[in-house]
């Protein structure tokens, strides 16, 4: 069987991994209360920067922290019932049809992202493909802000696609992976058609030297 691993924030949709909680308070917070909770993001926002640049999976478990007491059922419904208004608008055109050329070929088409499970899950049912995210630790019916489990960054994704595949008799060699930051790249070299989309500057001198793919999706 063949499969094609997406990464989604960035290449699958015009999104990154602090929309869904800016979405899911600026909808759920009083106003005043939402705008001191912005001004406090934004405060934090030049240690995720440093974090980011020196490991994306620091900066993702300092990011989740930002989760802690919010109540996991009420998150889990405002993304299912915001579907069509939030995230789906961002899916890029061009992503839709590679994934309807995957689909006349019988391929399985997986989401693979550091995001959490929960802000996904519905674009993975719209897809009806299989979803391998971040998940969150609950505690009492909230969210505590800690992973379970290692972040699915970096070559957290890589492992997650090859024990996928082990479990789904998925041929990696002849299966697909896209993704658009340098570090997706143990994810991309998971497979035989590894396809840079909408690259950063790493990556794209990365794909040009290893020949793989490159393309721009709107």
């Amino acid at each position: 069987m063949v499969a094609a691993f997406f990464d989604v924030d960035g290449t699958l949709t015009a999104t990154n991994v602090l929309m869904p909680l800016i979405w899911l308070q600026r909808e759920n917070l009083p106003k005043h209360r939402y705008w001191l909770w912005l001004c406090k993001l934004i405060c934090h926002l030049p240690i995720y920067l440093v974090a980011d640049q020196i490991d994306r999976r620091i900066f993702v478990t300092l990011f989740f922290r930002q989760y802690a007491g919010i109540s996991s059922e009420k998150a889990r419904q405002w993304f299912w019932e915001n579907f069509e208004s939030s995230l789906k608008p961002r899916v890029y055109d061009d992503a839709l049809k590679e994934i309807q050329w995957h689909r006349e070929r019988n391929h399985q088409i997986v989401l693979v992202t550091g995001g959490a499970d929960f802000t996904v899950s519905p674009l993975a049912q719209w897809l009806n493909a299989d979803l391998l995210a971040a998940k969150l630790e609950e505690v009492d019916g909230k969210f505590t802000g800690r992973l379970v489990g290692k972040p699915l960054i970096g070559v957290g994704k890589a492992e997650a696609i090859k024990t996928y595949a082990g479990e789904k008799g998925i041929d990696l060699q002849a299966s697909y992976a896209y993704g658009d930051s340098v570090s997706d790249a143990p994810m991309l070299e998971c497979v035989g058609n590894p396809v840079a989309v909408n690259p950063d500057r790493k990556l794209r001198r990365l794909a040009i030297r290893r020949g793989w793919k490159i393309v721009q999706w709107r």
